[in-house]
Formats: C-alpha cells, structure tokens, sequence
C-alpha cells in the first residue's frame, strides 16, 4: 500500500506526494527532501560555512536569495530541522534571454552524509520540481563528472559568458535538444558584499 502526504509547496497548490519521494533513509536517519523555506536560510548558510567551509559561496547564495534570484532550492533536513544538504537552482539567459532555463547554483551537503546517495536525492528533487513548473533545461558547470553519471550530456555549443571556455552540461527537461543550442549562457548577478564572519 503506498501512503499519500501532503506537502505545500510555497505559493503553489499543496500537492499528493508518494511518501517514497518525500523521506530518504540515510545513514540510520529519516530526513525530509523539500522545498527550502525562509526559515532554512540560517541553517543552509550554517551548513555552507561551517560544512563546505566555503564563505563566498554562503554570501552569493545570501546575494541570490535577497535578489529573488533563486528558482527553486530544495533541502534535506532531519527529524530535528537541521539542514544536512542544499541544492540551488537560479535563471540563466541563452544570448540575452530569458528562455526558463536555470543553472545549478549551489550543491552542498553535510560532510557525514558525502558517501551517501544523498546529492542524487536532492538533485532529482529539483529536477522533478522544477519539470512540473514547466522549466526547460538546467545547466551545471561544476562537478561535471558526476553530473554526466546522472544524466546530464555535454553542451559544446554553449559558453558562460563571464567563464569563458569552461565545459558547461545540460540535463534537458521540456527542451529535449538543449545539449545542441548554440548560445552564451549569462549567469545571474549579483553584488556581493565584503564577506563577513557568522
């Protein structure tokens, strides 16, 4: 028998989800895979710091949130609220425009839980969500190793704008040809502040 759960997804309709889908088995640890809140920011920005020990990552992410950059950010939390992973989608333009494509901006997970499948969960999560809301592509240009062993294809077409020859792959979600676009991909800006110790 599969058990149903009622999930509310920010600003749109709570939706029915197979409980499979919403809690993982990690490490002895039942954790919830969900849409980020505004009371997760201190606790993603805690795991960024002090997890990843990457501050300037921990400040873009800040930038991106209070510039309404961020499409879609899922976290995996355990039974106590506490952030245990993080992955960040934020819009990119091909040539200028908006085409509802998104790049991977963040991808961080608590250092016990590395060796676990717990990445993957959280990437298929956003992928999911962001293929009901209609988005077309997503493009990562980190980790593109591990991005390709999950079905993500190389886009040699494509160039970061501020990056330059940097190899960038694509995991196609409405657009099934995205992999052979031709375009300068320009990542989202924003202004970052001096970095501060939290």
């Amino acid at each position: 028998m599969l058990t149903f759960v009622k999930v509310n997804r920010g600003l749109f309709e709570p939706l029915l989800l197979p409980l499979a889908y919403i809690f993982t088995l990690c490490r002895g640890k039942t954790m919830l895979l969900r849409t980020e809140i505004g009371l997760d920011a201190a606790g993603i920005d805690m795991l960024i710091r002090q997890g990843a020990q990457d501050p300037q990552l921990a400040e873009r992410i800040q930038a991106l949130r209070e510039a309404g950059l961020i499409t879609l950010g899922v976290v995996a939390t355990d039974d106590e609220g506490k952030v245990l992973g993080y992955q960040a989608f934020s819009p990119i333009q091909l040539n200028g425009e908006d085409l509802n494509w998104v790049v991977i901006s963040a991808a961080v997970i608590d250092p016990q839980y590395r060796s676990t499948s717990l990445a993957k969960d959280l990437l298929f999560e956003g992928l999911d969500s962001l293929n009901e809301f209609s988005y077309r592509a997503v493009v990562g240009y980190q980790a593109l190793a591990w991005l390709q062993e999950q079905g993500f294809t190389s886009a040699p077409g494509l160039t970061l704008e501020t990056l330059g020859e940097q190899e960038i792959v694509v995991y196609p979600l409405e657009e099934q040809g995205a992999a052979q676009h031709q375009a300068v991909l320009t990542l989202p800006n924003v202004e970052l502040t001096e970095l501060t110790n939290h």
